[in-house]
Formats: structure tokens, C-alpha cells, sequence
């Protein structure tokens, strides 16, 4: 059996250490409160510097399915990154990107429209192939879902996340999120 993650991904793109910090003790606050996280550090995660095991009330909590305790693999750890980073399905592929400004699918070429916003200075709008017209990163719609930011919160192993707790998540957080599924 592979693993797999669900990473919830802010919609703004920049945001200060300082900033990503507090984000990251007050979502871990709020679910170890909650019980659905563990406050110890572990290994239970595929992702450096450890991350806090899944509860039993979390996992179904979060996931609304009876969770499997007996997997290693079954945490949840936030990510960081100094530069610009991209959330991506991983191993998945991508099944198609739209533009939102024509609509046609540039799944093909957004890899490239990847890589040149990447490499571009702060946030270049990035021109669709198809109509020609430069949108933000953000606007495109790739299958499945990407992320764009700094920060991801990153959950090990759930098969499911129900859509209360991606509201409650954000809500807490004080952001939209953008769900980004991974398989490995």
C-alpha cells in the first residue's frame, strides 16, 4: 500500500515567516484543543521535522470515516518554504488545467507556465497559451488541484476530508484554502 496526503493550501501566495508561524501554532493549538491531533512530535509523517499523529476523534473528525491506527504513516505537519512553492498531486499527473479567461484546457503547457512563474520575479501573470491574455497563477485551474504559498498544512493517510472541516480549517486560519490531494 502507498501513502498519500491532503494538503490544505492557503490562497495567498506571500506570507511573512513571522506571519506563517502564528498560523502554524494557532491551527496546531486549535486541533490538539480540539483532540485531534497528539502534542507530541513523532515520525508519523513523510515530511522533515516530524509531525503530530492523528487521534482516533480527529481522524474521524476530519475525514468522517473510522480511521486505520494501525498505519505508521497517519499525521499531520505543516510545511514552510522561504520562496515561492508549488503543492502539486505528486505522482498523480495532471488531467487538465483551464484557463479561466477562454476556458480552453492548457493542461499540456502549464508544467512550462509552471516553471516560468516560478522562476519569474514575485508573482508574474503568466500568459494562457490559447487567448493570449496573462493571468495570475491562481486563476489557472488545474485537475487536480494545486496550490500556490508559502505554507501547507499537510495531512498523512486521511482518505477523505469533508468539507465542514476544510471551512472550519480556514476559518480558523483567517484564509481561503485550496484542497491539494498527493499519491505517492
Amino acid at each position: 500500500m502507498s501513502d498519500s496526503s491532503t494538503t490544505l493550501v492557503p490562497k495567498r501566495i506571500f506570507i511573512e515567516a513571522e506571519e506563517r508561524e502564528q498560523m502554524g501554532k494557532r491551527i496546531t493549538s486549535w486541533m490538539i484543543e480540539k483532540g485531534w491531533i497528539e502534542a507530541e512530535i513523532s515520525d508519523c509523517v513523510l515530511s522533515e521535522g516530524g509531525g503530530r499523529r492523528i487521534t482516533r476523534k480527529g481522524n474521524t473528525h476530519i475525514s468522517g470515516f473510522e480511521p486505520d491506527h494501525n498505519l505508521a504513516v497517519n499525521g499531520f505537519c505543516i510545511e514552510q518554504f522561504d520562496g515561492k512553492n508549488v503543492f502539486t498531486n505528486l505522482e498523480g499527473g495532471l488531467e487538465s488545467a483551464v484557463c479561466s479567461g477562454c476556458g480552453e484546457d492548457i493542461g499540456e503547457e502549464f508544467y512550462d507556465m509552471t516553471e516560468a512563474w516560478f522562476s519569474g520575479e514575485g508573482n508574474p501573470p503568466v500568459p494562457c497559451p490559447c487567448c493570449g491574455e496573462s493571468f495570475d497563477i491562481r486563476d489557472y485551474i488545474p485537475e487536480p488541484p494545486w496550490g500556490f504559498s508559502q505554507i501547507g498544512f499537510t495531512f498523512w493517510n486521511l482518505w477523505d476530508m469533508t468539507d465542514e472541516f476544510v471551512e472550519e480549517f480556514a476559518a480558523v486560519l483567517g484564509e481561503p484554502v485550496r484542497v491539494v490531494w498527493a499519491h505517492l
